[in-house]
């Protein structure tokens, strides 16, 4: 075995020459490809800053190919300085560290750009979806024409009361002048509390319509959701659950009558206690003393007041009501845009939604065949199409920089391990001395010799003949320490 040493040695040698030139060759085709880029990127930059720019890697590449004869000087050197060389060499070998690391991380850079693009198409299709969906659900919540017409409504009933209120005081006028005696102070009293108990009892009929009303729409809004869970668990083939919810909805009152009855219960007194003060306030006007001219002629100015106040009342409410109804209008077109708004909007989502499945379809394959992001989803327990960007960074800088570590010590361990296959190979008297090992390592500090040296090839006697002596005069050292491919 000993004598295959010197040729695994010589192989080995040149294999770690070969790993080195590759190195330094893309290392320099890296480096220019880059300065190439930024020429043509630039509009100022000319053929000399090309040069400047690309002169550095030329010389980075020389200094990488050092790394042979200093791994090979480290091998042979003494105790003393092999710390010194180590040093050196592990500084050379940050070059090829870095170029690999480089053009790995360049790579998985372009590939990951096309990941990251579809990954944002998808985001920003999904926001679009999530503000459409939004926009709809805020439609439904708003319902303008409701609104309008509630607003509508209550402008209406508001100067229906206040009309009418001036409307009853004319009414009130008019009859003190068909009257022959004038209104006593006591009499104006009791008119006084009719107004005042009628005035009550109108607010009390509307609270207690506005609660029944109220109550009745919910009771109906519960009516019918029972109705519908009926009829789809009749459709369902499920008597038994449509039995139940048939006797949950017999269970059901309507509050309506309940409510009204609780009203009724104060309006009942009031309506007794005005049926009281209008017959007393007939009997006091019925007793009072004859009306004079001015009297009546005060209630006559009264009354062309109030006539006057309630046609700019009635005015006034017009046109209230006309801008009511204007906004009334304007709601229900504005309705009728929104629903065609709301019809294109759900075109836009049912688009947008066959555009995420169809980039999904191609995301998560890319991401599946992806080394890093396969790597990364092992690791931290999760599918490759959902690790973040983080968490992949975190892998490559791993991966790739034990790869790049691998790629730039390999040369000079595989040159020591050529120098220590050397070391072990005999140095004479065999044929495989012969075609030999020419690494230029050192044996106890000193070199191997040249492969197929004659002095070498020979024996011990011969090196005293003449053969030996031309030997040594043409420069053959058994200390030679250049490697012969």
């Amino acid at each position: 075995m000993s004598e295959k040493l010197a040729g695994y040695g010589q192989w080995t040698y040149r294999g770690a020459w070969a790993l080195e030139i590759a190195a330094a060759t893309i290392g320099l085709a890296t480096g220019l490809a880059l300065g190439l880029q930024a020429f043509s990127a630039s509009q100022t930059a000319t053929a000399m800053d090309l040069t400047l720019a690309s002169a550095p890697f030329f010389m980075v590449a020389i200094a990488e190919l050092t790394k042979i004869p200093i791994a090979t000087l480290l091998f042979s050197a003494s105790w003393l300085w092999k710390p010194v060389i180590l040093a050196f060499l592990l500084v050379l070998a940050a070059i090829t560290f870095e170029t690999v690391f480089m053009g790995l991380e360049r790579a998985a850079t372009l590939r990951q750009l096309q990941y990251e693009e579809l990954a944002n198409g998808i985001d920003q299709l999904r926001a679009e979806a999530a503000e459409l969906a939004a926009a709809d659900e805020l439609a439904r919540k708003t319902d303008r024409v409701a609104d309008a017409k509630a607003v509508m409504d209550e402008t209406v009933a508001q100067a229906d009361r206040e009309l009418a209120a001036t409307q009853a005081q004319i009414e009130e006028v008019k009859i003190e002048l068909l009257a022959t005696t004038a209104l006593t102070p006591a009499a104006a009293a009791v008119r006084d509390q009719i107004n005042d108990k009628d005035k009550a009892r109108a607010a009390l009929i509307d609270q207690r319509d506005r609660e029944a009303k109220e109550a009745g729409d919910v009771f109906e809004r519960q009516r019918d959701s029972f109705d519908r869970r009926i009829e789809m668990a009749r459709s369902a083939g499920d008597t038994d659950s449509a039995r139940r919810l048939e006797a949950e909805v017999a269970k059901l009152a309507n509050p309506r009558p309940r409510i009204i009855a609780k009203f009724d219960q104060t309006i009942a007194p009031l309506d007794g206690d005005l049926n009281r003060l209008r017959a007393e306030f007939d009997r006091l006007r019925a007793s009072g003393p004859a009306m004079t001219a001015a009297q009546r002629q005060k209630l006559t100015d009264q009354k062309d007041g109030l006539e006057r106040l309630y046609a700019s009342t009635a005015s006034d409410w017009q046109a209230r009501k006309d801008d009511a109804r204007t906004r009334w209008a304007h709601a229900q077109e504005a309705e009728a845009n929104e629903a065609r708004t709301a019809a294109a909007n759900q075109l836009r989502q049912d688009e947008i939604a066959k555009q995420i499945v169809a980039a999904e379809k191609q995301r998560i394959p890319i991401a599946r065949t992806d080394q890093v992001r396969r790597i990364a989803g092992r690791w931290y327990g999760v599918k490759p199409e959902d690790v973040t960007e983080s968490q992949a960074g975190s892998v490559s800088v791993i991966w790739f920089g034990s790869l790049a570590l691998i790629a730039a010590l390999a040369g000079p361990i595989t040159a020591m391990a050529a120098c220590s296959a050397s070391r072990r190979a005999p140095n004479s008297g065999s044929k495989a001395g012969f075609r030999g090992s020419s690494a230029p390592c050192c044996s106890n500090g000193a070199g191997a010799g040249p492969a197929q040296s004659p002095c070498r090839s020979r024996s011990p006697s011969i090196a005293k003949s003449k053969s030996a002596s031309r030997c040594r005069s043409k420069g053959w050292s058994r200390r030679s320490s250049m490697f012969r491919f």
